[in-house]
């Protein structure tokens, strides 16, 4: 019995230390082959539970992700941007994608010459406007810089006789041909611009013979300001209902209406002309119309000009845009100055606003005898009256209507006949016209005479009579015996002198005069165009009408006092 006793506590002991070895076991850990008889913890994160920092053991769940949201933000031209992505607020879990900057799309801009991107609107150099690259001579144009000024900027011309600029961006076109041109950013060399100009040759100004025709009337073309011709154009009309081009480049009216006739350069078709006619019922419509149908004359020569609403000229008034070219009378008669282009246009006298116009192209002199030219316009008005008091027609020409007028009189038929003002001057008082005529050498005294001021070109003050015959074509000066007075001197013999004269009782009148009157002061001859044919002969002034009258009016002589 006691081996059995003894057996059973040795039995009972290793029971017990079996138990606490197994109790052992369970509730604690090895490590490091070591067993863990208390546990570190670490904090549950995320994605792992608590877990014991010796052993391993955890405990528990993972906490799981603590998602914040971000919104999607979009790539741009130079940014990046990212997706719409989830980031945890515990841990560095994140689901961000970057998306790359998508870089400029850029489209060239005709506007403002530089690229633009059609995305953010960015440019990649300075704006700027430059509506045509190509000018004519003379004509003018404009850059416009669209965040700068022009002063801004320094303008290299590589050829300065091409164009100019100014500080207000101003092209000025001098001279046919191209160059380049460079305009750097003053406060910023490195922005610049550069660009090639051109010019061209002058559109010439195209004028047709007749701006209103009849149907069926032919009308000529030609170029005021060129030496090209017609031919050198294509001619086109904007129907063909109305106009048509004949072979020699005329122009004939096919149906009524307003045409554009655009002539386009052959050489050039940047170079265009234009010009307008119409076409209109002649019966009820004014339609001038000259001798010579392409418009044409020699200078000083003359041509008669007709209308269709009145067979009296003088039932419309007529005007010369350039006198220096041309003038015309009241009945419509076109003197041609010199060469050169000039307008004349009429319209009726109750009818300002129905202006039509007939242009004339003065090539070539002619030959004339501007004397005879010059006292028929005279004796055309013979007769004529003021209308008020120094008030008629040639005062208001002048103009200085109102005033005595027998000198403006003299001016108005000069000018009436073709007469340049380099031979007389157009002059208003007397004693100016005569002193003109003496410091140009072409006046003849027949009294001493003493100027109240020194004259020009060295000409003495004090001039003296001389042994001197009037002719056909004087201008006579009556300024002695308290007199101040002008005329024309017509014809003279050997004793009497017959003149016409304005503001002689209020009136256009032919005179006859005494040769020795004591009021005639002197005459000048002015040097007129040379003429190689026989003058006309006036001498008929003097003779007795057929009904028994004279064409002159005697003017009593007065003596001259010693």
């Amino acid at each position: 019995m006691k081996i059995t006793g003894g057996i059973m506590k040795r039995k009972i002991c290793f029971l017990a230390i079996f138990l606490v070895f197994s109790f052992c076991t369970l509730t604690s850990c090895k490590k490091n082959n070591q067993v863990c008889t208390s546990h570190t913890y670490a904090a549950a994160t995320c994605t792992a539970p608590k877990t014991c920092t010796k052993c391993g053991y955890t405990e528990g769940e993972p906490l799981g992700h603590d998602l914040v949201h971000h919104e999607k933000v979009e790539a741009n031209c130079t940014t990046s941007g990212h997706n719409a992505y989830d980031t945890c607020s515990r841990c560095d879990y994140t689901t961000f994608k970057e998306i790359p900057a998508l870089g400029h799309d850029w489209l060239y801009d005709d506007t403002y010459h530089v690229n633009i991107c059609d995305r953010c609107n960015t440019c990649d150099g300075i704006k700027y406007v430059l509506n045509i690259n190509y000018l004519e001579i003379g004509q003018q144009t404009y850059i416009d810089f669209k965040d700068y000024e022009p002063s801004d900027f320094e303008f290299i011309i590589y050829d300065e006789d091409i164009i100019s600029i100014d500080n207000y961006g101003r092209i000025q076109a001098l001279a046919v041909g191209n160059t380049d041109v460079e305009a750097y950013l003053i406060s910023d060399p490195n922005y610049f611009i550069e660009f090639n100009f051109e010019v061209i040759d002058k559109a010439p100004t195209v004028y047709t013979t007749y701006e209103r025709m009849a149907k069926d009337d032919i009308s000529y073309l030609y170029f005021k300001d060129s030496l090209e011709s017609v031919s050198d154009y294509t001619i086109t009309f904007g129907s063909d209902k109305i106009l048509e081009v004949a072979s020699d480049n005329s122009i004939k009216a096919i149906g009524y209406g307003t045409e554009t006739v655009t002539l386009t350069s052959k050489k050039d078709p940047r170079i265009v002309t234009s010009c307008k006619i119409t076409i209109v019922n002649a019966k009820t419509n004014l339609v001038i119309y000259g001798a010579n149908p392409n418009g044409s004359m020699k200078a000083r020569e003359t041509m008669q000009l007709t209308n269709t609403l009145s067979s009296n000229n003088r039932n419309l008034t007529w005007v010369s845009t350039n006198s220096k070219v041309a003038v015309v009378s009241e009945g419509g008669v076109v003197t041609a100055v010199s060469e050169g282009y000039v307008s004349i246009y009429a319209y009726p006298n109750n009818d300002k606003q129905n202006v039509v116009h007939y242009y004339l192209n003065v090539s070539g002199i002619g030959e004339a005898d501007y004397i005879s030219r010059f006292i028929h316009v005279a004796l055309e008005e013979n007769g004529t009256h003021e209308t008020g008091d120094n008030i008629q027609k040639y005062g208001e020409w002048y103009p200085n209507n109102g005033a005595p007028w027998c000198a403006m009189f003299v001016s108005w038929c000069w000018y009436q006949a073709g007469l340049t003002n380099d031979i007389l001057c157009k002059y208003q008082g007397c004693y100016t016209g005569m002193k003109w005529c003496t410091e140009k050498g072409i006046m003849h005294f027949v009294q001493d005479y003493t100027f109240t001021e020194a004259l020009e070109s060295g000409v003495s003050s004090k001039q003296y009579a001389e042994n001197y015959k009037p002719v056909t074509g004087d201008i006579i000066f009556f300024l002695s015996s308290g007199m101040s007075h002008t005329g024309i001197a017509i014809y003279a013999d050997d004793k009497y002198l017959y003149t016409i004269e304005g503001n002689t009782s209020d009136q256009v009148a032919i005179k006859r005069w005494s040769l020795n009157d004591a009021r005639i002061t002197g005459y000048a001859h002015p040097k007129y165009p040379e003429y190689s044919k026989e003058r006309e002969d006036f001498s008929w002034i003097k003779d007795q009408k057929a009904d028994g009258t004279y064409w002159w009016t005697e003017v009593a002589e007065k003596q001259k006092v010693d």
